[in-house]
């Protein structure tokens, strides 16, 4: 710090050694009182650092101002802004609320007011600071709003309702989307066409895969969809092919509330971004909702498909338990039949196994279910081949990723949702549990307010 900043580094001591004293008078009794206990001790240094921290970041705000003001400065509508006055606005930071005054211009042709104070360093008088707003929205795509409300002053010393966690975490969900649907847009736009590139480095085998979930909202239950991208850690050398089990890393997830068509786009162009259109190996594991497999042979018609085993073996189970009663002996033998013939591939023995258990009568016949879902699937159930290949043939990831992404927060006891607050949600969470969420708020817009010129 230089003789030309605002205060010298002497009076920036003073002035918080005078807000610390001011602390230690009233806590200095506190402690000499001999029922104080260590929590009373803890709260009241709570609050000292509280105020510490906010006249601390105040003092830094007054560094950053410019020890000369300019008459006039140049306006984003081409024009000349002409200093005012200079005004004190507030925001509510991490450290709470902070106090700062600064150069005011307006620009007589378009009537925007500026600061230039606070284009420089995001501050935006009587809103959030970027970093609060990411602080809360980080609990809050963990915990119900009112919950994290109360966790974040207990912890912070800083008051905020739960309709504001509620804003900061839509927020964040909300540019995510913003973000995701400019990609989507420039891709389709016929005169643009902009596609992401991907790593430098193709990925040598890239599992895809995509599942959906219902969600309550006020419009009723939707399917909340969910797509992922991962690989999967190497198996030994010494590990015969397919006895390895494959467990996923570096998963990223994109969810959204959408029709299959649109969300397919999205699939796509994350897809592209991990590389899949330059992987040597592509496989989507998914079950077999056709919209899912309709996805992935419009924008990857290269990819290995996989039934999720787990799935598949459902329907073996289904006609065991109808032909022979849930839990008895003979339905334990016959579909222990039935999965060794599908695991080694014998996979005409099982459809003849099914058609031996048809119940014409039936509306809702299991076997003849199974033989449908066998029958359209079977290019997708070569479980010796996937096993030779060391493909991974579960898609435990994406049913995993469905809780932990969307159920474990969207999905608790009496929760309803708006059909957007669902959206913003999934996507803050998806970026949370991607490992995205330091990068992609390091990369946010800072919160800006637009002052205008009131004409008569």
């Amino acid at each position: 710090m230089n003789q030309n900043t605002t205060h010298n580094l002497d009076t920036l001591v003073e002035e918080l050694a005078a807000v610390l004293e001011a602390a230690l008078e009233e806590a200095v009794p506190l402690a000499q009182q001999e029922e104080t206990e260590l929590r009373d001790l803890e709260e009241v240094t709570q609050g000292a650092m509280k105020q510490v921290g906010q006249r601390f970041l105040e003092l830094l705000v007054e560094v950053c101002r410019p020890e000369e003001r300019p008459a006039t400065i140049p306006c984003r509508c081409g024009g000349t802004a002409e200093f005012e006055r200079h005004r004190e606005g507030t925001g509510l930071t991490t450290t709470g609320q902070i106090a700062v005054t600064r150069a005011y211009y307006l620009c007589a042709e378009c009537h925007e007011g500026t600061y230039p104070l606070d284009e420089r360093l995001g501050f935006c008088a009587g809103g959030l600071s970027a970093a609060l707003q990411e602080a809360l929205a980080l609990i809050g795509i963990h915990l119900p709003f009112a919950i994290a409300s109360e966790v974040f002053e207990r912890l912070t010393g800083v008051s905020i309702s739960d309709n504001g966690v509620r804003e900061s975490t839509e927020r964040i969900g909300q540019e995510r989307r913003e973000a995701e649907q400019a990609m989507i847009e420039a891709a389709w736009d016929p005169e643009r066409f902009e596609l992401p590139e991907g790593p430098e480095k193709a990925p040598e085998r890239l599992y895809g895969s995509i599942d959906g979930t219902s969600v309550r909202t006020e419009e009723g239950w939707r399917e909340a969809k969910l797509g992922s991208w991962y690989r999967t850690e190497e198996a030994p050398e010494e590990e015969p092919p397919g006895e390895w089990e494959l467990h996923a890393e570096a998963i990223e997830y994109y969810g959204d509330i959408k029709e299959a068509e649109s969300f397919g786009r999205l699939v796509y162009l994350t897809g592209r971004q991990r590389g899949a259109h330059r992987a040597e190996e592509l496989i989507f594991i998914a079950d077999g909702a056709q919209w899912i497999w309709n996805v992935v042979e419009e924008h990857f018609p290269d990819a290995v498909q996989i039934v999720d085993w787990y799935h598949a073996t459902e329907y073996i189970w289904e006609v065991a338990h109808a032909a022979y009663g849930e839990g008895s002996d003979m339905a334990q033998e016959w579909a222990a039949a039935r999965l060794d013939e599908l695991w080694h591939g014998d996979f005409d023995d099982v459809l003849r196994a099914f058609r031996d258990h048809v119940t014409p009568e039936w509306d809702e016949d299991p076997a003849r279910r199974a033989i449908n879902y066998f029958q359209n699937n079977r290019h997708r159930m070569c479980y010796p081949a996937f096993r030779d290949q060391g493909y991974q043939i579960g898609s435990g990831t994406i049913e995993s990723g469905c809780k932990r992404v969307i159920g474990a927060r969207l999905k608790q006891a009496g929760m309803t949702w708006t059909g957007d607050g669902a959206r913003q949600v999934i996507k803050a969470r998806a970026l949370h549990l991607s490992g995205q969420w330091d990068d992609f708020c390091s990369h946010r817009p800072p919160p800006r307010r637009t002052y205008t010129c009131c004409v008569a």
